[in-house]
This record gives C-alpha cells, sequence and structure tokens, in this order.
C-alpha cells in the first residue's frame, strides 16, 4: 500500500512540473503585451530584450516572459532614485550594472566587459537597457565588430535592431579607426 502511495504522489508531482506557468526557458524570452510597454522594447533576437528603463512593476512581468537577468547600461548619475538592484533581486533575476553615460564611454575595456558578461551567460535570456536602447544598440554594434568578426554595415544593422539611434556617428567613427 505505501509503494502504491508512493508512486501516486510521485505521478502527481511529476505532473505538476508539467503544469508550470513559467515559459519554458530553453525556447527564448515570451514578450507578452505587458511586458511590450516597456519604452523602445525589441526582442532582436530569441533570448534577447532591449529597451528603455523597466518600471518596478516590469521587472516582474520581465521574470514572467522567461527572463533571466538584466544588463543596466545607465550611468550612475541616471540612477540615483532607481532602487533596480532590489527589484531584480525580488524577481529572481541576475543583475549586471556596466555603466555607459554616453558616446565617450563607448570603450574597448567596457565593450569587453558587455561582451564577456554577455558570452558567460549565453545560455540565460537577457533584457539589456539604458533610457531609450540606444546604448544597448550602440553597445551591441561594437562587440559584434570588435569581438565577434561582423564588418562595418552588419555592426551597424545590429546596432539598429537593438535601439541605437543618435550614437550611430560616433558608433561608425570608432569601427572606421
Amino acid at each position: 500500500m505505501k509503494q502504491i502511495q508512493l508512486i501516486i504522489v510521485a505521478l502527481l508531482l511529476f505532473t505538476a512540473m508539467g503544469c508550470s506557468s513559467q515559459p519554458d526557458r530553453s525556447e527564448g524570452i515570451v514578450a507578452t503585451n505587458a511586458v511590450e510597454e516597456i519604452y523602445n522594447f525589441s526582442q532582436p533576437a530569441p533570448n534577447h530584450a532591449a529597451g528603455g528603463q523597466p518600471k518596478k512593476h516590469e521587472m516582474g512581468l520581465l521574470a514572467d516572459a522567461g527572463v533571466d537577468m538584466v544588463i543596466n547600461l545607465r550611468s550612475h548619475a541616471e540612477m540615483n532614485d532607481i532602487h533596480e538592484p532590489e527589484w531584480a533581486t525580488e524577481n529572481h533575476l541576475a543583475y549586471y550594472h556596466i555603466p555607459i553615460a554616453g558616446a565617450d564611454d563607448l570603450t574597448e575595456a567596457n565593450v569587453k566587459l558587455f561582451h564577456q558578461t554577455l558570452w558567460l551567460n549565453e545560455d540565460k535570456n537577457i533584457f539589456m537597457h539604458c533610457a531609450s536602447s540606444n546604448r544597448v544598440g550602440a553597445m551591441m554594434a561594437l562587440r559584434a565588430a570588435w569581438f565577434q568578426g561582423a564588418d562595418t554595415e552588419a555592426a551597424l544593422a545590429i546596432g539598429e535592431q537593438y535601439g541605437m539611434t543618435s550614437l550611430r556617428k560616433r558608433v561608425e567613427e570608432l569601427l572606421n579607426e
């Protein structure tokens, strides 16, 4: 009788595991209408999303959509009244802050740190942001060229997919140096 009860409990647990409301993380981020309300939200790759600064409640929406980690590219000065590390922790999201204040911070050292962070977490679903996604796109373009062998045209296209706008001219200059 005990053996039958154990089998029933095991089957119930196994079945419950398959009924989880969490998305299958192996299939990437499952963007919902609510997540897409994040300013300038885009999903250029199955496991990458980019956008502007998420609000506190949007961090929970990102977690529900399958995001595992957040990379914040906003400067320290921009984050004074925003408690994003706490929001990430509350939602069980890994959190990385690589402060990029603007064009002057588009350095090889910063792009290398960004590249290494992405490379070491390539199995994760990642949301990257700054205020508008412009810096995200710039960093992705430079990463593609400097660390992944993309030519200038391909790197710029990647940057635009991730939100690069006003930093394009500076990125082009850096790629042509």
